[in-house]
């Protein structure tokens, strides 16, 4: 079943956007090509802040991050060691990807969902990959309903 998505951008830079897509609830992260740490922490600090606002809305709130137009480099160890032990303390537990395209991009997705795996904090963190965004949004509000 396909639920009518109302996507509202949020957020935008020159290097990637953040949506809220009400029909989820998520906020969608979009890097486009090269990010540097700074802007990739930027972004998923920005867009902890903007979950935790939703989710009083919504009583709950999810991440999808369409990495599908990643370049390459992103700050994996950080998100997965520091960024979802403040997400998972705010209730948020599921995250999507979008697969890259490319394959540099593919690395540091790989990496994070590696290191998911061994950090003991984000092991509770449910992740699923996606080659379409419809899917991992429809993955998403299926696990937020359970």
């Amino acid at each position: 079943m396909n639920t009518p998505s109302e996507v509202i951008r949020l957020h935008t830079k020159e290097n990637g956007t953040l949506d809220y897509d009400t029909s989820v609830p998520c906020i969608i992260f979009s890097p486009i090509g090269f990010l540097t740490d700074e802007e990739f922490k930027a972004f998923l600090n920005l867009g902890l802040q903007i979950m935790i606002e939703k989710k009083k809305i919504h009583g709950k709130m999810s991440w999808l991050a369409d990495t599908s137009r990643l370049g390459a480099h992103l700050s994996e160890g950080w998100a997965a060691k520091e960024w979802n032990p403040r997400t998972l303390a705010e209730g948020i537990q599921h995250v999507a990807f979008v697969l890259p395209r490319d394959v540099f991009g593919k690395m540091p997705v790989d990496n994070y969902l590696e290191m998911n795996k061994e950090n003991q904090s984000s092991s509770k963190m449910s992740t699923a990959m996606f080659e379409e965004l419809e899917a991992a949004k429809e993955w998403l509000r299926s696990s937020l309903k359970n």
